[in-house]
């Protein structure tokens, strides 16, 4: 999701800078006082980078970060779309038809949660990454649990996994790709995003 020696890079030289300020203020000399010196500026740095870096200034402007220090634009928010099943409905021994679904994804600085929902099921993830092919294509890899709101017995809960193509065509964020469930379906997915704004809760 991001540049991880790049990130280092910039809170190891902001760590020196606090300690070498610090020193120049109190004056230490080479002794113990050097040491709580450098302790201090550690933690000022790892404070700066958990509390004002990740719960503020990432939450208020992601899109400064790419391309120059994330891997992929932020794709925070919410998504309208469909999920085409090759599921056969036994009813009707017919493939069923698109079901529309609505996507949120939380992008926090270094971590993504996915969740589904429909008119029949929902979805959460609990493992997911960003996965870079050999041609630089960017896709969102996650495996979630489902659990359906009706007809359980026709649709019982289960576990999938779905990979994402990550495109940005005209300054606009669409998410495609595939999917497969533990029920042994598969299907395609297509989604685009209507909202950079998370829920409330």
């Amino acid at each position: 999701m991001y540049n991880s020696k790049m990130y280092w890079r910039i809170w190891i030289f902001l760590g020196v800078l606090v300690f070498v300020f610090m020193v120049l203020i109190k004056g230490s000399s080479i002794d113990i006082y050097l040491a709580i010196t450098a302790s201090s500026a550690a933690g000022i740095s790892l404070l700066i980078e958990s509390l004002l870096f990740k719960q503020w200034i990432w939450k208020k402007r992601p899109n400064l970060f790419y391309p120059w220090l994330c891997t992929i634009p932020y794709i925070g928010g919410k998504w309208k779309g469909f999920m085409y099943s090759d599921y056969i409905d036994p009813i009707t021994n017919k493939v069923v038809d698109p079901i529309p679904t609505m996507m949120e994804i939380r992008h926090e600085f270094d971590k993504i949660t996915v969740t589904l929902e429909s008119a029949k099921s929902y979805s959460s993830s609990y493992t997911s990454t960003i996965w870079i092919d050999e041609a630089g294509r960017r896709y969102l890899c996650y495996t979630y649990y489902n659990d359906a709101d009706m007809n359980r017995d026709t649709n019982p809960n289960h576990d999938g996994t779905a990979k994402l193509r990550i495109r940005l065509e005209d300054n606009s964020l669409f998410l495609e790709g595939h999917y497969f469930t533990g029920r042994k379906t598969t299907g395609k997915m297509t989604f685009e995003r209507v909202s950079t704004k998370n829920s409330a809760v």
